[in-house]
């Protein structure tokens, strides 16, 4: 998707074997700053909720956690106070490449409603005002996503709605239900932007219960005349997919189809949004323990769709995944013959042209698709020479989308790294990587936790992402180049 989403316009501790290094091509068969007082418009007239019961919601499975990992690592809490990164030394002082400054919404949030996260579910619309679902906990217990509005050129923030008093005022929410995801991109088709949800946070261990949760609801926001729609309530089950969620959104404008991704079960999911139907359901990648589906889909140009899956914990960064291919012309599915580390894909950025497309995973590999060809290619780790080699070897923990600069020169994003020998040292840092040069240079360190959100760039080349501290301090990033 471009820069709007407007389709119409250690199993070893060492990690990867070369930082952004030489790029090797993998063919079939062969594995391979300052915060922001911006003025405040809310459309919401009610600052209470309609009324609905308390959360019935079953606990989820016990599951390892990113937290505890973290943790493991002296990573958790990442505090302002304290410098994230002890060792190596910081960046020399240069020219800044990059500024970022932060804002948050809390002067148009409702009273009932405590963001707490955001997981790539951000958009720019095709007059390239922000829009980002905040997972939020309702005053009643339950968690909700917020969807909420930001204008670049006014500084004007609102407060659009939530998925839980959408489906509650057109009947389609069930007692206790909650809505806790929002993790698709925000896609504009038309003048309509899309969503989808997850009932659930991630299952990261079984999933015996998924049986207890309800399914993904879809949701339409219309830029004209503000009418925000569970478009989901017509479909069976008042559901996309029944007992799953919808982790990734795109589109394909070739064949004007929405393009969804489940989760767990990576099942694909085309739905026309001009007729508001399921066109087919797509068997995915079977589940397996340590092989979670992909958060992002890949649909090209050619009518090609990717998925992928792999593990989340760093340790594992070295197992290889096959990645498979659905052609929306034929219907076939089918193993590609290509394998890729680093964990599941997390992040893409796409050229104007549509011809390439990067790929970021979760423990900070970069891969790049020849779309005509299908070709991957291996770009490497998205850590600076100098960290990657250094006595405590650093490795990317997590990694959490990407972004790419007008010039089609540079891919940026904010990887979290930490040592693998030694202690000591770690945290959040902006790293830039050369397309041309095939280097990744460390520029800034920051003392958020987690930047999350792809390909989110303005005409002004302005970036836009989620920042935030696991569970508190939601902001919205907007990294300018200088």
């Amino acid at each position: 998707m471009d820069s709007r989403l407007n389709p119409t316009s250690p199993t070893s501790p060492t990690g990867p074997t070369n930082p952004a290094g030489p790029a090797n091509r993998i063919s079939a068969g062969s594995p391979a700053g300052s915060s922001s007082d911006t003025t405040a418009i809310s459309e919401s007239s009610a600052d209470q909720p309609p009324q609905s019961s308390k959360s019935s919601r079953p606990l989820e499975p016990p599951q390892p956690s990113r937290r505890s990992v973290l943790a493991a690592a002296g990573l958790l809490p990442l505090l302002p106070t304290v410098k994230p990164f002890g060792a190596p030394a910081a960046p020399k002082k240069k020219t800044a490449t990059f500024a970022v400054s932060y804002t948050d919404f809390a002067a148009v949030t409702p009273s009932y409603l405590t963001p707490t996260q955001c997981w790539n579910s951000l958009g720019l619309d095709d007059t390239n005002r922000l829009y980002i679902n905040w997972t939020s906990t309702r005053s009643d217990g339950r968690e909700d996503t917020a969807l909420f509005r930001y204008n670049p050129y006014t500084g004007g923030k609102q407060f659009l709605g939530s998925f839980i008093d959408v489906a509650t005022a057109q009947d389609n929410i069930r007692t206790g239900e909650q809505i806790p995801k929002g993790h698709t991109r925000i896609v504009q088709v038309g003048r309509k932007l899309y969503m989808a949800s997850q009932g659930f946070h991630d299952f990261k261990g079984a999933i015996t219960d998924l049986p207890n949760y309800r399914g993904a609801h879809l949701f339409r926001y219309d830029l004209d005349t503000g009418a925000f729609d569970d478009i989901s309530k017509g479909l069976p089950g008042g559901v996309v997919i029944k007992n799953e969620g919808i982790v990734a959104l795109s589109y394909s404008p070739e064949h004007k189809l929405l393009v969804c991704l489940s989760h767990p079960h990576g099942k694909i999911i085309l739905f026309d949004p001009a007729t508001n139907t399921i066109k087919k359901t797509v068997t995915g990648i079977p589940w397996a323990m340590n092989k979670m589906v992909s958060r992002e889909i890949v649909v090209t140009r050619t009518g090609k769709i990717y998925t992928y899956r792999g593990p989340e914990d760093p340790s594992l960064r070295e197992n290889t995944n096959p990645v498979w291919v659905y052609d929306i012309a034929t219907g076939s599915f089918t193993n590609t013959g290509v394998s890729l580390k680093g964990g599941f894909w997390n992040g893409q950025a796409v050229t104007a042209d549509r011809n390439k497309i990067y790929l970021s995973t979760v423990t900070g590999n970069l891969y790049r698709l020849d779309v005509a060809t299908g070709a991957f290619t291996a770009l490497g780790s998205f850590i600076d020479p100098v960290d990657y080699n250094h006595a405590k070897k650093f490795r990317v923990m997590y990694f959490y989308g990407i972004e790419m600069t007008a010039d089609e020169k540079q891919i940026l994003g904010w990887p979290i790294i930490s040592p693998t020998a030694g202690s000591g040292g770690g945290g959040t840092r902006l790293v830039s990587y050369s397309i041309p040069n095939n280097k990744a240079t460390k520029q800034f360190d920051s003392p958020i936790a987690a930047f999350t959100g792809s390909n989110h760039r303005d005409p002004q080349g302005r970036f836009y992402q989620a920042a935030f501290d696991w569970d508190h301090n939601c902001k919205l990033s907007i990294l300018t180049p200088q």
